[in-house]
């Protein structure tokens, strides 16, 4: 409404990394709560930025540190009437950055527009089946898309109320899924997650609720929310069938990208569809694309697309059931059209493999502060974004089957390079060679470990390379275990051979029977 851009920041990150965002973004506000104004000030002093720091209590204004009040001038082009900005100008202006987790290289800020949103919050009215009478229970992070569109964006703009929590911590989650002393329409209805999140719930239940009437309690009461839905990392299939047991609900598995929001999901309806391991089809809007590489080239040659019509953006009253509220009768149902299939390349079994391709109008068009040299290499000549995720395409569903490079780890729903976790763990003085591997794990998708070579009459312990790596990578980057080596190692180039490394050291990596 203001007509600023938002870029959401975490306080999980180091000061450098806080640092990075704010000036790449050429930010010239930054706004916290008093709970960070100790760990922003300093930032933003040094940055000569201003800080508005919000209080708790209605009675307190903000408090705006501001070493520059030109930006709160507006420019006389900027002056709004009473009715506010037209739909023209919201359809071409910048809303939203999102970082992306730098798994390349920095993070880069993928811009997002008031048109991007729009069309996203369509799509997932029309898959998902929002309405004005959902309670929808927030606890991701909102730096990331799947916080801020999924759990927050798609749910205001469907009049649903948000409980916001500030931290996922498994047993608030619980008390608040259960709604124990709460009126009936003030219990949650919604709830998003990463596999971690269901996995450390599955894990509380069974300590919480042992007992069988406690265990059907939880059950009876879970089985009653709307949706329970879980992305940002690989859902395994025994903590698929763990929730389906916990709660009577089948997880609805999706997939996305900073880079263009949601875009493909299993049906909303009929629940009995959703398919474990599989990400579904193409959300309203969305186009996907299966393409192979063609022999001798490096063009990559289309196998099978699925397109799915576009979505109305128009908000309907009647669909969120605002009118039905007051009429006292069923809300009108939003509709995913089935999407179309063309095969381009006939694939004897059945099944089209390849790297996945997006197109639509949710897909983004340019990273901030980056050249279009850059752009380029994440598209094909032809305008389709290439997520670099391999998948498989049989039987009308997506499977996603990994990173196209070895060198992406998913874990517990974040994307972290293994060159910058190993970058910052080749910082600390005793490690002479490094290499950090992502090792399949039941409750993260993956964990990020490390592989290391000390320098001479030194030690080490994972407890020391995690305090030291802190100072520059986020938790979640941190390896989780650590093996010590004498010698790495490499191929005839000089390179880590991490099919290599993986053999010799895998088991040893693995969280089983660690405690």
């Amino acid at each position: 409404m203001s007509g600023n851009i938002a870029v959401p920041l975490t306080s999980i990150h180091p000061a450098e990394m806080l640092k990075y965002f704010i000036t790449d973004s050429n930010s010239v506000l930054t706004i916290c709560t008093q709970d960070f104004e100790k760990l922003l000030r300093p930032i933003t002093t040094e940055l000569k930025c201003s800080l508005m720091v919000t209080g708790r209590d209605k009675e307190i204004p903000a408090q705006l540190y501001q070493p520059n009040s030109s930006f709160l001038k507006p420019k006389p082009e900027e002056c709004l009437s009473d009715v506010g900005r037209s739909n023209a100008w919201y359809g071409d202006t910048e809303a939203l950055i999102i970082y992306t987790s730098g798994t390349t290289s920095k993070p880069k800020g993928v811009v997002w527009t008031h048109s991007m949103l729009q069309t996203q919050i369509a799509a997932l009215h029309s898959a998902w089946q929002y309405v004005s009478s959902d309670v929808v229970l927030h606890a991701l992070p909102l730096h990331h898309i799947h916080g801020q569109l999924n759990s927050m964006n798609a749910s205001l703009a469907a009049g649903a109320r948000i409980r916001m929590l500030p931290s996922f911590v498994s047993h608030k989650v619980w008390s608040c899924l259960l709604g124990m002393g709460e009126r009936e329409d003030s219990k949650v209805t919604v709830f998003h997650g990463v596999p971690a999140m269901y996995a450390r719930l599955a894990a509380d239940h069974e300590k919480m609720f042992a007992a069988p009437k406690q265990s059907e309690y939880v059950r009876t009461t879970l089985s009653r929310m709307r949706l329970t839905c879980a992305g940002s990392a690989p859902l395994p299939h025994s903590l698929f069938n763990k929730w389906e047991k916990i709660s009577g609900m089948r997880l609805l598995e999706r997939y996305g990208m900073s880079e263009c929001g949601m875009a493909l999901s299993n049906p909303y309806q009929p629940a009995g569809a959703r398919s474990v391991g599989c990400v579904g089809l193409p959300l309203p809007g969305v186009q996907a694309r299966v393409a192979a590489r063609a022999e001798g080239s490096d063009e990559l040659d289309p196998v099978v697309t699925v397109e799915s019509a576009q979505p109305d953006t128009l908000i309907s009253l009647e669909k969120l059931g605002l009118v039905a509220k007051e009429l006292g009768v069923e809300p009108d149902a939003y509709e995913w059209p089935q999407p179309k299939v063309t095969v381009h390349k006939e694939s004897q079994d059945g099944v089209y493999q390849g790297e996945l391709l997006l197109k639509g109008p949710n897909v983004f068009t340019r990273y901030l502060n980056r050249p279009p040299a850059q752009l380029s290499a994440e598209f094909t000549r032809d305008g389709w974004f290439r997520t670099g995720d391999t998948v498989s395409f049989a039987d009308n569903k997506f499977r996603i089957l990994g990173r196209t490079s070895v060198d992406i780890i998913k874990t517990g729903g974040y994307k972290v390079s293994a060159l910058q976790v190993e970058s910052a763990l080749l910082e600390h003085p005793n490690v002479a060679d490094v290499a950090v591997l992502g090792v399949e794990d039941e409750n993260y998708g993956e964990i990020v470990t490390a592989v290391v070579a000390l320098k001479e009459k030194t030690k080490l312990t994972l407890k020391e390379l995690k305090e030291e790596a802190g100072k520059r990578l986020a938790p979640y980057q941190l390896p989780k275990t650590m093996v010590i080596v004498e010698q790495m190692p490499r191929n005839a180039m000089g390179k880590l051979d991490k099919k290599e490394i993986r053999k010799l050291y895998g088991k040893d990596l693995s969280l089983k029977g660690k405690k």
